[in-house]
C-alpha cells in the first residue's frame, strides 16, 4: 500500500487544522490501509499514529494485509478503544457522508473533541489512480471482455433474461473477478426502455435489442461495460438508431483528456444526438468515475464542475430510451490521458446481430 497516500491525507489534515481524522468508509479504509474487511473497522491517523480498530476475528488479516498499522482489537459496535485514543486530539475530523447520526452522537457525546465533518476527504485523493490501480482496473475490464465473448455464444431466440444475467455472474467469477460490481441487466425488446431494468423470465424474440450492463470487482477494483445487441435480425429503425448512440458515444470519447471538463464530454454526446433528434430520449448523464466503487467522482453530465486529470477513470455511457420501443446503450471505461484517453474495454462497439452465437 502507497506510504504516499497517508502522506497526502496528512497534507489534508494540516489544511483543514485537525490533530487527527477517523475513517469509517469501508472502501477508503482499503485504500490507505489496505484492510479488505473495512465494514467491520475504522481508522484513526494522526501526524503520529495510525491506529486500526477490529476485533480479534481479524488480527491475522490485518498483520498480513496492514504492516505497520497498530491493530486495536475491538468488537464493534464498541468504542472503548477508540474513545480511550481520541482523548489526546482536540480537533477530529470524519467522514460526514457515511457516519450514521447514532455514531455521530455517541462520539460526540463521549469526546472532549470537536468533531468536524469533512466529506469526501479521501475520495479527492483517490480520483487520480495509481499505476498499481490502473493496472486492476485494465485487468477488471479485461474480464469483463471475456465474459462478453462468451456470453454472445449463449444468446439465442427462446433463452431468458435472467438465464442471460446470471451466465454473466457466473463467468465474471469464473474468469477472477471477486463478485458483480452491481446487479447485472440484461433487458430485452421494449424491457430495454427501462436504463436499470432487472433481469425478468421474457424470452429473447428475433428482431429484439437486448442490452447488457455489467461489471466485477478485480482485486478491489470495479469494471463497467454495456453492449446492445440485435438478436437474429435488425431492423432498418434500430440499425439507424443504434449508429447514431454510437456516433455519439464515440464523439464523448474523442473528447476525454486531461484538462478538458465533465460538462464539455456530456455536452459534445447531446450535440450528437441531437442532430439525430434522439436527445430527449438520453435521460441520465453521460457517464461517471469508477475504481474501488462502481460509481464515484468525478461525474461526466450537464451539472457537474469537475476537469479532468491525468489517470482519472471514467465511463462514457450514452443511451436512448423509448417507451413501448427499447433502448440503446454503449458504454466504455477510459483513462485520462494527456492529448486523449485509453479505452480499457475492447469488446466490438459495432452492432452485431447474434443468432444461437453467430455473430
Amino acid at each position: 500500500m502507497s506510504r504516499d497516500r497517508i502522506v497526502r491525507l496528512r497534507r489534508q489534515m494540516h489544511a483543514c487544522r485537525l490533530d487527527a481524522v477517523l475513517i469509517s468508509k469501508a472502501e477508503n479504509i482499503r485504500y490507505l490501509s489496505g484492510f479488505t474487511a473495512g465494514n467491520d473497522a475504522v481508522l484513526l491517523i494522526s501526524d503520529e499514529d495510525q491506529f486500526l480498530f477490529t476485533d480479534s476475528r481479524y488480527t491475522q488479516q490485518v498483520q498480513r494485509e496492514s504492516p505497520g498499522w497498530e491493530l486495536k482489537l475491538e468488537k464493534p459496535p464498541l468504542r472503548r478503544e477508540l474513545f480511550n485514543v481520541s482523548q489526546r486530539y482536540a480537533y477530529i475530523g470524519f467522514e460526514s457522508q457515511v457516519m450514521s447520526y447514532n455514531d455521530y452522537s455517541q462520539l460526540s457525546h463521549k469526546l472532549s473533541a470537536r468533531l468536524i465533518p469533512l466529506p469526501g476527504l479521501v475520495e479527492n485523493l483517490r480520483l487520480t489512480k495509481e499505476e498499481e490501480e490502473l493496472e486492476r482496473l485494465r485487468q477488471a475490464a479485461h474480464t469483463g471482455d471475456l465474459v462478453f465473448d462468451k456470453i454472445c455464444g449463449l444468446i439465442q431466440p427462446g433463452i431468458s433474461e435472467r438465464h442471460i444475467a446470471n451466465q454473466i455472474g457466473y463467468c465474471l467469477r469464473e474468469y477472477g473477478c471477486d463478485k458483480e460490481s452491481f446487479d447485472t441487466i440484461s433487458v430485452s425488446g421494449p424491457n430495454a426502455a427501462l436504463p436499470h431494468g432487472q433481469p425478468g423470465g421474457r424470452l429473447l424474440q428475433p428482431g429484439d435489442m437486448l442490452t447488457m450492463d455489467y461489471g466485477g470487482f478485480y482485486q478491489g477494483y470495479a469494471s463497467d461495460m454495456t453492449r446492445t445487441i440485435a438478436v437474429a435480425r435488425a431492423e432498418p429503425l434500430f440499425r439507424d438508431r443504434y449508429e447514431a448512440v454510437l456516433e455519439a458515444q464515440m464523439a464523448g470519447v474523442s473528447m476525454v483528456q486531461a484538462g478538458v471538463s465533465c460538462r464539455a464530454v456530456d455536452q459534445a454526446v447531446r450535440a450528437c444526438l441531437s442532430r439525430h433528434g434522439l436527445e430527449e430520449f438520453f435521460i441520465h448523464g453521460t457517464g461517471h468515475g469508477l475504481g474501488l466503487e462502481i460509481h464515484e467522482p468525478p461525474r461526466v453530465s450537464s451539472q457537474s464542475s469537475e476537469i479532468l486529470k491525468e489517470n482519472m477513470v471514467i465511463t462514457i455511457e450514452p443511451g436512448i430510451y423509448i417507451s413501448g420501443w427499447g433502448g440503446i446503450r454503449i458504454e466504455d471505461t477510459v483513462i485520462v490521458k494527456q492529448g486523449g484517453c485509453e479505452i480499457i474495454t475492447h469488446s466490438d462497439k459495432n452492432l452485431l446481430i447474434i443468432d444461437g452465437g453467430i455473430k
